[in-house]
């Protein structure tokens, strides 16, 4: 699912450990190939829980997709799947990458990235602007944030409002 650009998240280790970053670990570090816990996604947090899913029937590539499947009766107003990192490299832009897929999604799916500071939100997008809903087959998305000076730490993943599923790849 998540492909933050490998060279951006090269940079990010590099920085962090003066050590060239293994793509492989990086990838799998941020896609859904990792055990999943119960049925939730490995190395992944998420709400409502119940929402989320690993598949291992609906992928794009590899093993395992995230799914996250909201009805009419489901808790709160949308799911979110998230993952974390430090916000410890340079440049001027952060691009997220990945693969969706949707079902019946009446509200919107989408990717999503905020970065936060000191004080939180310095940038934020999830592509409510693009009304990704209905069905849809796998489609590579693609979001961009500028990088700030300020920014200490990025959260990103993906998201549906309203009813329906996504995956995520």
């Amino acid at each position: 699912m998540v492909r933050l650009l490998l060279t951006l998240l090269s940079a990010a280790f590099l920085s962090q450990a003066q050590t060239p970053a293994d793509p492989a670990a990086l990838a799998k570090m941020l896609g859904f190939e990792a055990d999943p816990a119960g049925g939730f996604p490995g190395g992944w947090s998420g709400a409502p829980k119940e929402t989320i899913s690993a598949d291992d029937q609906v992928v794009h590539g590899g093993h395992w997709s995230a799914r996250l499947e909201r009805h009419a009766d489901s808790a709160n107003a949308f799911s979110v799947l998230t993952k974390s990192l430090p916000m410890d490299f340079a440049g001027t832009k952060l691009e997220l990458r990945g693969f969706l897929r949707t079902e019946n999604v009446t509200g919107f799916a989408g990717l999503w990235a905020r970065e936060d500071g000191e004080s939180p939100t310095l940038a934020f997008d999830n592509m409510q602007n693009r009304q990704l809903k209905g069905t849809t087959e796998w489609t590579e998305y693609t979001i961009e944030l500028p990088v700030h000076r300020d920014g200490r730490q990025l959260f990103f993943g993906v998201l549906v409002s309203g009813t329906g599923t996504v995956w995520a790849d």
